[in-house]
């Protein structure tokens, strides 16, 4: 069965629509945990990756991209539940988070829940479209590696928690696992959906994994810079859990006598506010934004073999994020 293709517009409105129907069709006890949460959906940047990637010279998207994008955004929403879970944060995009709303074990559960539908998802299409089953059994093992890094990602970040000696290159290695994994796979599906030739999809691949670590940097500075108001969630939360990233791992390569104060942080939550404003004074984000620059080059790079209508929307995206 051939591709059926639409509108750029109606595949990211497509792929909002299964988001929903997933999340608020679910019967039983679950279903409570995931229609709370269906309240409280983000931007879906990934589900923009994977369109734009999926795009036509026309800026059409086949019909198959929206459940792919939609069986992406189910996996990072469940990643989402397990990291307010092991940071034991209280607000997600001005909401409770689930754990504080209905306990930690419920939460757990409904985040394998979400990983095993956002699983389904994907595979279901191999019954639907026939041209999609020997690619995606071919392509099928990047999926597992990107779930295995994103959790390793995530367990090194827990290693490495409170370890103000945190050099650049573990940070680096840790969002690349954590955040990156999952933009590159995102990417690397919409190209492969999307008819791409070996090349450019492993290209497209390049290019996601740049812009997750674009992104990641940051939403790291965010913590730094934004408002309470503006973040919709308690700014500081990443020095206050321990959490060493770019912008105080430059500032303290800065201004060594921030040490204290980040020590003292960790052991008080209360005292954050002063840190916040040393590593401003200290131009950490900024010199950490000066670092996303250079991973934004590289996507930039990497976008050359593809169509023009594909590349600019793609570099939209990516300048949006920076």
């Amino acid at each position: 069965m051939d591709q059926v293709w639409t509108d750029m517009d109606t595949g990211l409105q497509e792929a909002s629509r299964l988001v929903n129907a997933a999340m608020t069709g679910i019967k039983g006890s679950m279903g409570e945990l995931t229609a709370y949460l269906a309240k409280v959906t983000g931007k879906g940047i990934r589900t923009q990756v994977l369109l734009c990637a999926a795009m036509d010279e026309e800026g059409r998207v086949p019909e198959d991209s929206a459940k792919a994008a939609a069986a992406i955004e189910l996996l990072h929403m469940a990643t989402l539940i397990h990291d307010d879970v092991i940071d034991d944060a209280d607000f997600r995009r001005g909401h409770p988070t689930l754990h504080k709303k209905f306990g930690n074990k419920g939460a757990v559960l409904c985040g394998d829940y979400l990983l095993s539908l956002s699983i389904l998802t994907l595979t279901g299409m191999e019954t639907e479209n026939n041209k999609i089953i020997g690619a995606y059994s071919q392509y099928s093992p990047k999926l597992a590696k990107a779930l295995a890094a994103v959790c390793q990602g995530e367990f090194d970040q827990h290693l490495h928690n409170g370890n103000i000696d945190l050099p650049i290159f573990t940070y680096l290695r840790i969002i690349a696992g954590k955040t990156a994994a999952l933009f590159y796979f995102a990417a690397f599906l919409g190209g492969m959906i999307g008819g791409e030739d070996e090349a450019n999809v492993l290209a497209l691949g390049r290019y996601g994994r740049q812009l997750g670590m674009v992104f990641q940097i940051v939403d790291d500075c965010k913590d730094y810079e934004w408002s309470e108001s503006k973040a919709q969630k308690p700014v500081g939360n990443d020095p206050k859990n321990g959490v060493i990233t770019l912008p105080l791992i430059l500032a303290l390569g800065k201004n060594p006598s921030l040490r204290k104060q980040v020590q003292e942080v960790i052991k008080d939550k209360s005292v954050v506010a002063s840190l916040l404003t040393a590593v401003r004074s200290s131009n950490g984000s900024g010199m950490a934004r000066d670092l996303a620059r250079r991973f934004e080059r590289k996507a930039v790079g990497a976008l050359v073999g593809v169509h023009v209508r594909k590349r600019d929307a793609l570099l939209s995206l990516l300048h949006s994020v920076l």
